[in-house]
């Protein structure tokens, strides 16, 4: 095995950034992804992903489960719902009326849903009824995640791009928010979880996830300043690529660190890598060049694996059909390349996959000869009547056949990004939230910026 591992302290020189990765740019003649309109072989690809909303919508709250038959969802699912309704109505998957039909039902239940606490979106909502619950299924409060409030922040930026007619409706769910409780005067993002009948609020993140959320509260003039910045953090060297990984002591934040795709994707895949509000650049280029190039490390090192140990590579979190039920597959985690860990610090490298939604968003995003592999690896990987796998395990190459929304909405994603390059297409028009936040009388308050001026 070749593989050169070495990790530097907080505050040191991001090499990657300053040399490697940007050599890594250079090679790939400014890094043009895959773009044009979809092949018929694609199209039956979106129309097996789209299969699964079909398939798990709940017609009494036009909710979507985020597990295959089971009702439950979060601000996350809600998330990915929101991008495969965009994703469905611009590759034709549906027609406008059910796009009408199906958007509506979800901002009638952001602007209706109980708040945990009268604060946040619970972490767990029931698909069948609209009411909070717990994992289990059963109704309680069981606290808010702000991670999760970003990433449904930038779902709801989208849908004010795409469908200007439903602003007023999203701004409306959106302030009925507390952000006072869910961004602290440090700029950190803050979550809340309830133990022995008590909530309790708790800093979190890790790097990567900060940034990409931080981008939701930015659409709303919310600005979580520490969560934005990579700092602090560590270097991990895996064939000569720096992957930086978050630098906060897990034993003191009380958070698993490990480095996995998800969240540089979404930022190439939603912004291109660009600051939030960045309308000049192309597709190829990037106005974030600090998130651009990590990206460009997590992508390589993956490649890197294959050409160096001819082990198929595509790494994300995922849900499995045993115990634990959900790992995260990580590039890099407690000191360790290529660790597949549970929540609970555990390791289980047997589960460890190549991951359907990986692999298509990486072939969209990086036009190469191995994301050209992972896809024909990946490509068999569905049921017509359900939709896509989470992925094929790395050890045996079985299949993983647990049909996740967040595996099929990241297909429909990727697609929708080869046909027209980065989702976020921003506008500069005066929306409901700008003259409520003018207001003298009415302005909303809860900690939006313009409360402290």
């Amino acid at each position: 095995m070749v593989l050169a591992l070495s990790v530097s302290g907080c505050g040191v020189i991001y090499r990657g950034v300053s040399e490697g990765v940007t050599a890594i740019n250079q090679s790939q003649f400014l890094r043009q992804g895959r773009y044009g309109q979809l092949t018929e072989l694609e199209v039956a690809w979106a129309q097996t992903a789209w299969k699964y909303i079909e398939n798990n919508t709940q017609v009494s709250t036009g909710l979507v489960n985020n597990l295959d038959k089971y009702p439950t969802t979060n601000m996350e699912g809600v998330a990915d719902y929101i991008i495969s309704l965009l994703a469905a109505r611009e590759l034709e998957l549906i027609t406008s009326k059910e796009y009408d039909e199906r958007l509506t039902l979800v901002l009638r239940f952001l602007n209706t849903m109980d708040l945990s606490y009268g604060r946040a979106p619970n972490r767990v909502y029931s698909t069948e009824t609209g009411k909070k619950v717990n994992y289990a299924n059963q109704e309680q409060d069981i606290g808010y995640s702000s991670l999760e409030v970003g990433r449904v922040l930038v779902a709801l930026a989208l849908v004010k791009q795409y469908s200007p007619e439903f602003s007023e409706y999203v701004d409306k769910a959106v302030l009925r928010w507390n952000f006072c409780h869910l961004v602290g005067e440090d700029g950190e993002l803050y979550s809340a979880t309830v133990h022995d009948g008590q909530l309790q609020r708790h800093k979190d993140g890790r790097l990567g996830i900060e940034e990409y959320a931080s981008y939701g509260y930015l659409e709303w003039q919310i600005i979580p300043f520490k969560a934005m910045s990579i700092e602090p953090y560590d270097v991990a060297t895996i064939y000569d690529v720096d992957i930086l990984f978050d630098g906060r002591d897990p034993r003191e934040f009380e958070s698993l660190r490990p480095v996995y795709s998800t969240p540089y994707l979404r930022m190439g895949l939603e912004y291109n890598w660009d600051y939030h509000d960045d309308v000049s650049s192309t597709d190829a280029s990037h106005s974030y060049q600090t998130m651009s190039a990590i990206a460009d490390s997590i992508y390589r090192v993956q490649e890197l694996r294959w050409e160096n140990e001819r082990i198929y590579t595509a790494r994300a979190e995922h849900v499995t059909t045993e115990y634990p039920h959900f790992v995260y597959d990580a590039i890099y985690a407690l000191g360790t390349p290529w660790f597949t860990v549970a929540p609970d610090a555990t390791s289980y490298d047997e589960l460890a996959l190549v991951s359907t939604r990986v692999a298509f968003q990486m072939w969209v995003l990086w036009e190469t000869d191995y994301t050209d592999r992972l896809v024909t690896l990946v490509k068999e990987l569905y049921d017509e009547q359900r939709g896509w796998y989470e992925g094929r395990y790395e050890l045996t190459s079985a299949y993983e056949r647990s049909i996740t929304l967040k595996t099929n909405a990241g297909v429909l994603e990727a697609l929708l990004y080869k046909k027209q390059g980065k989702l976020s297409k921003q506008r500069d028009v005066k929306e409901y939230k700008d003259v409520r936040f003018d207001s003298r009388f009415d302005h909303p308050g809860n900690c939006f910026v313009e409360t402290f001026r």
